[in-house]
């Protein structure tokens, strides 16, 4: 698996950084896929041969953490992803769990099927009307509950038993990714890009509080009952 890594270079970045020492957790978007030509059906789109490759090379990176638990959302290039990190992994001695489908890592917050209209209609746009509140109540849910049903299973799993050297990678979506950066650190995808492939967000705790970091930014909060306090 030689070759130089592209998509995910920032999150092994940030992984690397944090030398094996947990618990911390990703939420990434799975690598490459094939083109979405129906949103009624793009659960069933999967990897290109290129993001599979990707998504194992990204696997073999990490060889600090003892334990790798994976979790992918329904999608079929989501638990792809996940299963191509898996073979990178095993690939390096490392413990490593595959759990899925998570229903909270694809659009947790959709309350109706019109939502996935007017997405195809209007594209990125979707998520900035959605940010500026013109989307339907009735359709989905607000922006800030919408990040923290999001986050809370996420959160939840790293005070679980056995974590002091484990990194739990959640695989996910562009419009999850999209959501939580704008929600937690205040980034517009119109300012800093569409989410790549396997690009994503790092948790991890400092006592009480979970921090998360994107690149250079980062949040400090805490999380009750499933919500931002």
């Amino acid at each position: 698996m030689d070759g130089k890594i592209m998509y995910g270079s920032e999150v092994l970045a940030a992984l690397e950084r944090m030398n094996g020492n947990g618990p911390c957790a990703v939420i990434v978007r799975h690598a490459a896929r094939h083109p979405i030509t129906d949103l009624q059906r793009s659960l069933e789109v999967g990897l290109t041969d290129e993001g599979m490759s990707d998504a194992q090379r990204f696997g073999s990176a990490l060889e600090k953490f003892s334990t790798v638990r994976l979790f992918h959302s329904p999608a079929l290039r989501c638990r792809q992803t996940a299963e191509s990190m898996m073979r990178g992994l095993e690939g390096n001695g490392t413990a490593v769990s595959l759990t899925g489908p998570e229903r909270n890592l694809c659009a947790p917050y959709l309350k109706d099927d019109s939502c996935l209209t007017r997405a195809a209609q209007i594209g990125k746009g979707f998520i900035r009307e959605w940010f500026d509140g013109g989307l339907d109540s009735e359709w989905i849910l607000d922006t800030a509950t919408a990040a923290d049903m999001v986050m809370a299973p996420i959160v939840s799993k790293l005070s679980e038993d056995g974590g002091a050297d484990r990194l739990d990678i959640h695989v996910s979506h562009d419009w999850e990714i999209s959501l939580l950066r704008e929600e937690l650190f205040g980034l517009r995808y119109e300012d800093v890009g569409w989410p790549p492939f396997m690009d994503g967000i790092l948790f991890r705790t400092d006592g009480a509080d979970v921090v998360a970091s994107y690149r250079s930014s980062e949040s400090l909060f805490t999380m009750v009952n499933g919500r931002r306090a």
